[in-house]
């Protein structure tokens, strides 16, 4: 109906297929898979912390704390001295610098799941183009980032606080394992006191073992509890309940990684384009937009604010929208931009001579 309706008002509209099999279908569901990879392993290494029967000294738990600059920045700042390992982290800032801010719609775990709580919020179309674009308090992260580093010059590391990692971490530890020990060891404690069954069939036939298996591989064997995790638990529902606000509302607003990946990928090769022979101003890139970045429209586009989950160009019936490598034509508008820039700002002397 749209293709037919946007026909009406520009002509013919030319052909679009809508097939699963197209480029940016492909992509989409290429970041999906790799979300939840990235997802299950921090789930694992975070298990690999737990003190369970076959895992008493744990393993190389840290690989995402040291992928993320800003725990290297922090660390840097707060006491002066860099851990090698760290250094992995500058991997993550290349990447951002040449192909913008790629690592929160695709690694950052903790975005994953504000991704997956925003998808299944079920807004009305209407509903997600009004709040879909870009709005002026997603700055509020850049100063999140400002006090943070505050406090690492005057020798306190606070980037803990918000730190993805760290608080998907923290939450975990303290609010979200604790209460699922507990709950599973409920379960199958009443199971084992109730035996339900039919005739000679009971449950613990089956449930016992199972018990025991997650007893060896998944729970801990002293569950500890925190004072704080009822307070901590809270805060992470809170976090994910905002997506039914805003979508992606950590990401836009608050996560000081975000900030900082921001700075660095503000000016990636990696641009949206635009055919404005094909594009009929629906504003359908918006509909799916993660971070509020503007892909409708090529001017405005905030790459600061880009996900590169390429839903615009899913969402496009058009096939108007593209993300792709900055092409040379588009590098020389570039450079004219700068020249231009340059003029203005020296014009007077020009004129004065």
């Amino acid at each position: 109906m749209r293709n037919s309706e946007s026909g009406m008002r520009n002509g013919p509209a030319r052909p679009t297929p809508h097939s699963a099999f197209r480029t940016p279908h492909l992509l989409v569901w290429a970041r999906r898979a790799t979300q939840a990879v990235v997802l299950l392993l921090f789930l694992y290494l975070f298990l690999e912390t737990v003190y369970h029967p076959i895992n008493v000294t744990g393993g190389h738990t840290g690989l995402f704390f040291e992928l993320d600059p800003l725990v290297l920045l922090f660390s840097w700042l707060a006491s002066h001295t860099l851990a090698k390992a760290l250094l992995l982290s500058l991997i993550t800032v290349a990447a951002t610098i040449v192909f913008g801010r790629w690592f929160c719609g695709w690694f950052c775990p903790l975005g994953t799941l504000h991704n997956f709580f925003t998808a299944i919020r079920g807004a009305r179309r209407k509903a997600k183009l009004e709040i879909g674009g870009y709005g002026r308090w997603q700055k509020a992260k850049y100063y999140v980032l400002i006090v943070l580093l505050g406090g690492a010059l005057v020798g306190t590391n606070l980037a803990g606080w918000l730190d993805p990692f760290a608080f998907l971490y923290r939450s975990l530890a303290t609010a979200v394992f604790p209460a699922l020990n507990a709950g599973i060891g409920m379960l199958f404690g009443w199971l084992y006191a109730a035996n339900p069954g039919v005739g000679s069939l009971r449950v613990t036939a089956v449930s016992e073992p199972v018990y025991d298996l997650l007893r060896k591989y998944f729970l801990a064997v002293k569950q500890p509890h925190y004072y704080g995790g009822i307070l901590i638990g809270f805060l992470f529902a809170a976090s994910l309940a905002l997506n039914f606000y805003r979508p992606r509302f950590w990401c836009r607003y608050v996560c000081p990684l975000g900030g900082l990946l921001g700075l660095a990928g503000k000016n990636p090769v990696v641009r949206l384009k635009r055919s404005e022979e094909d594009c009929d101003s629906c504003r359908l890139c918006l509909v799916d937009c993660q971070g509020g970045a503007r892909p409708d429209s090529v001017k405005d586009w905030k790459p600061a604010e880009c996900f590169y989950c390429f839903n615009c160009e899913a969402d496009c019936p058009r096939d108007a929208i593209t993300l792709s490598i900055l092409e040379s034509n588009s590098a020389a508008s570039v450079s004219e931009r700068t020249q231009a820039t340059a003029a203005v700002a020296t014009g007077g002397k020009e004129e004065a001579r």
